[in-house]
């Protein structure tokens, strides 16, 4: 069976849509498959209008279900009512290939036990963005009950695949060590699409920043993952330099960040600015991207950064090291050590010719390794294995 009537139900674990799921179903709606995504849902959508969350469904089958989460912070979203089951199952019976994210959520977790007991046939695909405990630290409580699960239940999800994706090289070790089986291993590269914007707005205008005061931007969810804690520390540092701090996102930690940058006496050289639709002013003018997270993927925002060629900081992790060479194309430092990352950017602002390098580079590794054009090649050919 080639593409054509191919039926492909994808499974978001969270409340908002994983980017590549979104890049991928939205590729492959244009070649003929049939695509149904199950995906939990809050019930007010007035918020989401002003995020980033790739809510593109046209053409896609979207199927949601009530959860109950908290309202704040990092929170597995679990279902409230039957209706998941049905829809659980309706979509083992009828697609021909389910592809999961993540199986430590209840939803997730819950198909590929159904597909284990009910659809042995069925071919499930699984994709690990990371490996907490071992990719990352999360704290020592979760890291304890992360390992519990790796070695107890979390073994169920890997019997049901037939593949277990991972997105770069630097996570095959942590993968194995979560107990994958090597020979399910395939390590396929998300991407972006080449699809630059220009600038609609000047934002030093918008934020009163100085002509010659430097610009680094921060993209991303604000807790500490993401390093927000960190952004502050380096603030800190550098505060007695000529640079503003752009932080563009919201989360758990954004209020208690804001106190503590008034109470550091930092309010003039951070900005928070909340989610943003119009993200691509600010990389059109910032002259660095500052990304010191403790636990990733493959980032996206990096490869953003790339493509409207900002330099980047960013932290020596998994992930990332699939998509920056130090001194190649962006500097990378020890995830904790924010004196590293001050030093850095104080490095790149003094040097234009690093500078300079570091965007031809770093464009030069999208198109070479991260456009979605080629790399969603490898997402089909195990489909149509």
């Amino acid at each position: 069976m080639g593409a054509v009537n191919k039926r492909i139900c994808y499974v978001n674990p969270g409340i908002n849509i994983r980017r590549p799921i979104s890049f991928i179903m939205n590729l492959l709606k244009m070649k003929d498959y049939q695509i149904s995504i199950l995906t939990p849902r809050e019930k007010s959508a007035i918020k989401r209008e002003k995020t980033r969350h790739y809510d593109d469904f046209e053409g896609i089958n979207l199927l949601t279900y009530p959860i109950w989460t908290k309202s704040s912070g990092f929170i597995w979203p679990i279902p409230t009512n039957l209706d998941f089951l049905r829809k659980a199952w309706k979509i083992l019976k009828e697609n021909d290939i389910i592809h999961v994210w993540v199986p430590f959520y209840p939803n997730t977790f819950i198909i590929c036990l159904l597909k284990l007991l009910f659809f042995r046939k069925k071919k499930l695909i699984l994709t690990m963005d990371t490996f907490p405990a071992y990719s990352f630290k999360v704290s020592l409580i979760f890291d304890i009950l992360f390992k519990i699960y790796f070695k107890t239940v979390g073994k169920l999800p890997y019997i049901a695949s037939n593949y277990i994706v991972i997105y770069g090289d630097s996570f095959v070790n942590y993968a194995k060590k979560s107990g994958v089986p090597k020979r399910k291993i395939r390590v396929f590269p998300t991407g972006i699409n080449f699809n630059p914007k220009s600038s609609e707005e000047n934002i030093r205008d918008l934020l009163n920043i100085g002509a010659d005061e430097k610009i680094v931007l921060f993209v991303g969810l604000h807790n500490k993952r993401k390093g927000i804690d960190l952004i502050i520390k380096t603030a800190n540092l550098l505060r007695n330099e000529n640079i503003r701090f752009i932080l563009v996102g919201d989360g758990p930690e954004r209020e208690k960040s804001i106190k503590l940058i008034s109470n550091l006496g930092l309010s003039e050289k951070v900005n928070f600015l909340g989610n943003r639709l119009d993200v691509h002013n600010f990389y059109n003018q910032a002259d660095i991207f500052f990304f010191p997270s403790r636990g990733e993927g493959l980032p996206g925002v990096l490869m953003e950064a790339m493509i409207y060629q900002v330099p980047i900081v960013t932290s020596n992790i998994a992930g990332t090291r699939d998509l920056v060479d130090n001194l190649e194309n962006g500097l990378l430092c020890e995830a904790e050590d924010y004196y590293c990352y001050a030093k850095s950017i104080k490095k790149l602002l003094q040097n234009e010719r690093i500078r300079e390098s570091f965007k031809k580079n770093g464009l030069n590794t999208i198109k070479t390794k991260f456009l979605w054009e080629s790399n969603i090649k490898n997402f089909e050919r195990i489909y149509l294995k």
